[in-house]
């Protein structure tokens, strides 16, 4: 497997992981791993030159953003 898809794969399963702490109700550390599955994400954008993947990666980490700011709303 590739240094990038191992990467991709990170994602994901930051990703995952992140909706599983959000079904068991542990809403801080569903919020964290969203972020750093948003940052790695866009790490991966980064290295892209080609718009059609840099956008898919872009699209993904604002979900997971989007995702963590919904989770801090909701805690309060």
């Amino acid at each position: 497997m590739s240094k990038l898809k191992k990467v991709e794969w990170y994602a994901g399963q930051l990703i995952a992981d992140a909706a599983a702490k959000e079904k068991s109700g542990s809403v801080e550390e569903a919020i964290v791993l969203y972020l750093n599955a948003a940052d790695v994400l866009l790490l991966l954008a980064k290295g892209q030159d080609n718009y059609t993947v840099w956008k898919g990666y872009s699209d993904k980490a604002i979900q997971c953003q989007q995702r963590s700011r919904k989770l801090m709303a909701s805690r309060k």
